[in-house]
This record gives structure tokens, sequence and C-alpha cells, in this order.
């Protein structure tokens, strides 16, 4: 065997363990976010139960609101974990290539939602979070990213800039996702013993500017020109979606 051909060998050896990487970790990361949302459901399911005697009410109080703080709550919480599951389908090839339609309402929803119920309630809800004004920041920064992502998302795909659209649907998803990463963090180190305020902020900032960072990596204008077979997959998909007007 030539050198030639034990290079060309590597070389496609080598392409196909990054797709093999690839796959496994968004695999890895879906499932990841598939258990936290069913945890955080299940945790969810003690506010109503227990109502003003909540722990975590408790701890906000005294709050010169606390009706408007249980309605941001109510808020918050379901349409958040809606649009995280959601942002994740989207982002799927398989169903933007063979189900269009559903993708372009599916989206079109979570959009609104993200936009008008997540964001919004949770920028209020961050004034009262555990860890001062630095968490507040945290909660208000990952927020703007999320709103503006997502109106850019959505500029992208009345465009039909398919690219950029996946671009910053990624973003979307990606900070959409810090609630469940950070939570993963504080059980970490709680197992670890760790405890503090320090504890809640670092857990908080590294996913969210972790996760802007690897979504830009992912999908950011600087990254590879996209494989003819994906480059195919988005020009079909295109051309069976209804323009958004």
């Amino acid at each position: 065997m030539g050198p030639s051909v034990s290079i060309s060998w590597s070389v496609q050896a080598m392409e196909e363990l990054k797709k093999w990487a690839a796959g496994f970790g968004r695999l890895a990361f879906q499932a990841l976010m598939v258990s936290g949302v069913w945890l955080m459901l299940a945790a969810s399911a003690s506010y109503p139960e227990l109502g003003d005697e909540h722990p975590f009410f408790l701890e906000k109080l005294p709050l010169a609101h606390p009706t408007l703080w249980w309605v941001a709550l109510y808020v918050h919480v379901p349409s958040a974990l809606f649009a995280l599951p959601a942002c994740l389908v989207l982002l799927v090839a398989r169903v933007r290539s063979r189900w269009p339609r559903a993708h372009l309402w599916l989206g079109r929803g979570t959009g609104a939602l993200v936009l008008f119920a997540v964001v919004p309630s949770g920028m209020y809800l961050a004034c009262f979070a555990q860890g001062g004004l630095i968490s507040t920041l945290g909660f208000w920064l990952t927020g703007l990213i999320a709103f503006v992502a997502m109106l850019r998302s959505i500029r992208a795909a009345r465009s039909r800039d398919m690219k950029s659209h996946r671009r910053f649907s990624s973003h979307v998803a990606a900070q959409l996702s810090v609630a469940v990463l950070s939570r993963v963090l504080l059980v970490a180190a709680e197992e670890a013993e760790l405890y503090g305020e320090w504890v809640y902020v670092t857990a908080l900032w590294l996913p969210v500017i972790g996760c802007a960072a690897v979504a830009e990596l992912w999908t950011g204008p600087r990254r590879s020109s996209l494989s003819k077979g994906a480059r195919h997959e988005e020009l079909v998909a295109v051309s069976r979606l209804d323009p958004v007007r």
C-alpha cells in the first residue's frame, strides 16, 4: 500500500471518527436535556402543592408584589419546559426535511412563547435570584441572548437564509439549556460538599458563557462550509416551505 493510499485512508478514518463523535455528542446532549427537563418538571409539581409554604417562595420574602411573582413563575416554568424540548426537536435535520410544515408551525409557536413568555417572565424573576446582582445580571444576559437570537432566527427564516436561521436557533436552544446545565452543576457541587453563593453564581455563569461559545463555534459564520449532503438537505427543506409572512 503506497503512501498516498495510506494518507487517504487516514483522512477518511479521521472524518468518520469526527462524524461519530459529533453524533455521539449530540445524542448525549439531547439525553441530558431530556433527563433534565423531566427532573425539573417533577420538581415543579411541588409549587402548586405547597403554595406559599414552598421553600423557594419563602426565601424570596419579603416581596412587594407576591402575586406578581407567582404569576411570573407560573408563566415561566411551563413555557420554558415546553420551549427547550421544542427547540431541540426543531434543530433535528430529519424533522426539517421530512416534516417541514410541522417544523414551520412548531417554530412559530416556540418563537412566540420565547419572546412573550419565557424571556419576559424570566427577566422579572431574575430580580429576586439567589446570589444578588451578579446572579441577576447572569440571568438577564442569558435572557437577552435568547431574545435577540430568536428575533434574528425569525428574520433569517423569513428571508430564507437557512444557515443563519439554524445558527441563531442554536443560540436560543443553548441558552434555554442553561437552566438544566446549571442544575447539574449545583447537584455536582452538593455531592462534592461545596456550598456558598459563589457556587450558585459559578453554576450560572459557566453555562451562560459556555453555551454561547459552543453554539457559535458549532454553527457560526467561521465554520467550514456545509457538506454537499447537508447543503442538499437544507435546499430541499427550503423549497418545500411556504414563505413565513
